[in-house]
């Protein structure tokens, strides 16, 4: 796992508890005030993921690609809630391969 792949997915553990209570949300109101707080973030881990190498690439960084776009919209909160909870569960599956590659 390179260090920018590091970064993305760091950065993506630092807004956890805020993408978790996103999936919590009921309102567009509430929605809209915690993707103002960490859409910028969440860009940053794609950018950081693109231009890195590490486990579950390609599968991690089209997911967040979406979770931007649907974030930047916010007009289906559903499926934005939907591809949030995916990306949380790929994060995790990602740094534990990460974590048996380097044991192994």
């Amino acid at each position: 796992m390179t260090k920018e792949f590091e970064i993305g997915i760091g950065l993506l553990k630092k807004v956890q508890g805020e993408l978790e209570e996103l999936l919590r949300t009921e309102d567009k109101l509430s929605a809209r005030r915690l993707v103002n707080a960490i859409v910028n973030p969440i860009t940053a881990a794609a950018y950081q993921i693109r231009v890195g190498e590490g486990p579950m690439k390609d599968e991690l960084l089209g997911l967040l690609l979406r979770v931007v776009k649907d974030m930047r919209e916010l007009s289906d909160i559903n499926s934005l809630k939907e591809d949030v909870g995916k990306l949380l569960l790929l994060v995790a599956k990602s740094e534990q391969e990460a974590l048996q590659r380097k044991e192994g």
